[in-house]
């Protein structure tokens, strides 16, 4: 194995691989660590909503602008990859449908509308009878809900794969291991590897995820910490025919390729185990249910846990080590990673490079937090 590199991504998740597959086009010597077999990325956990419009709350205007960059970069995105790869990653732009069952669950809806169409959103209110015309396997108590019609959704795990072969492609190396450690010397990076043997690259990218327990030659750890969500898949029933994601007050219902259909996500920042509660996918599938009756005894295909990379401020992080000497992050995109892959790669790959592009990262820098 070649141990020099001119960079090294240590993370598999869609983050790490989005940003190596950019840096790629530049003729660089690049080495992806992916320790995905002892830490399973937050990617592969996920439901693949690429979803802004549905972020109020979340991270103030300057993280739904990088949103919306990233949600039009996605078509062109999903193309490229899927036509060198041949790997379809079943992206789709149907929109997503943001439902309410009772007249507090409809005000809520309606000041989020209000919100994020003055964030420029494109979403619009829609009465329970309209609802029920564009998916009418949704439940008789709809009473009211919110269409985002350029939102849009992908296959997590397709897309992880694709990536994988686009890299490999592309001449980057993927070693699958765990890095144990990180040493700043004269020679560069020095990335002690957990299988053995060592690595040196000129500049490094920590893209870890929810993992911060990577020691970096004496540096403190980034304020990223885990947010635990559950989740699972059902074969789609008769009379549970959709056509776009289905956000409730219970759960939100995403429809996959193959008659596939996953049903997530609890939330829960106590706890940093992949352990899955029955307790919390039965509550799931009742509010599942709620929302489409249909989905009430839909037999069940998988369950799984997984584990989002949250900042204290909903953000995330993105930038040069502000100690200087090569090191960059590529951390903390919570529940938005697969939405925010394509623009967070642009923009920090022309960074590392010295590239001008028309991102601005300038609110997500690693020294915010001091």
């Amino acid at each position: 194995m070649k141990t020099r590199y001119d960079i090294a991504i240590i993370g598999g998740g869609v983050i790490g691989l989005a940003l190596a597959r950019a840096l790629c086009a530049h003729s660089l010597s690049l080495a992806i660590v992916d320790a995905s077999a002892r830490i399973p990325p937050a990617t592969a956990a996920a439901a693949g909503m690429l979803a802004p419009s549905f972020e109020k709350a979340l991270g103030g205007d300057a993280l739904y602008d990088l949103s919306a960059k990233s949600l039009a970069m996605w078509p062109s995105f999903a193309a490229a990859l899927e036509q060198e790869t041949g790997v379809d990653i079943d992206y789709r732009s149907d929109g997503v449908l943001g439902v309410a069952l009772d007249a507090a669950g409809a005000r809520s809806l309606e000041s989020a509308s209000e919100a994020m169409a003055q964030r420029g959103a494109a979403v619009a209110m829609l009465s329970g009878e309209e609802a029920r015309a564009l998916e009418p396997a949704l439940s008789g108590a709809v009473t009211a809900a919110m269409h985002a019609p350029r939102d849009a959704q992908v296959d997590p795990v397709k897309l992880l794969a694709a990536l994988r072969l686009s890299l490999g492609k592309r001449g980057a190396a993927l070693i699958d291991d765990y890095v144990a450690a990180v040493e700043a010397g004269q020679q560069g990076w020095r990335l002690s590897l957990a299988g053995g043997g060592d690595l040196v690259a000129d500049q490094i990218v920590i893209a870890t995820g929810a993992a911060t327990d990577l020691v970096i030659d004496g540096a403190p750890r980034p304020p990223v910490f885990p947010v635990k969500g559950e989740a699972f898949s059902v074969a789609a029933p008769a009379g549970a025919s959709l056509s776009r994601v289905i956000r409730g007050p219970g759960a939100y219902i995403c429809p996959k390729a193959g008659g596939r259909i996953v049903i997530g996500a609890t939330e829960d920042r106590k706890r940093d185990d992949l352990t899955v509660s029955a307790a919390a996918i039965e509550a799931l599938r009742s509010g599942a249910g709620d929302i489409v009756p249909a989905l009430k005894s839909a037999k069940e295909t998988a369950r799984w846990a997984g584990l989002r990379p949250a900042t204290p401020d909903g953000a995330p992080i993105l930038g040069p080590d502000p100690r200087g000497g090569g090191a960059w992050a590529a951390l903390g995109h919570h529940r938005n990673g697969i939405l925010l892959a394509p623009a967070s790669a642009a923009a920090l790959a022309g960074e590392i490079l010295g590239i001008v592009t028309d991102i601005d990262l300038s609110a997500f820098r690693p020294g915010r937090f001091g």
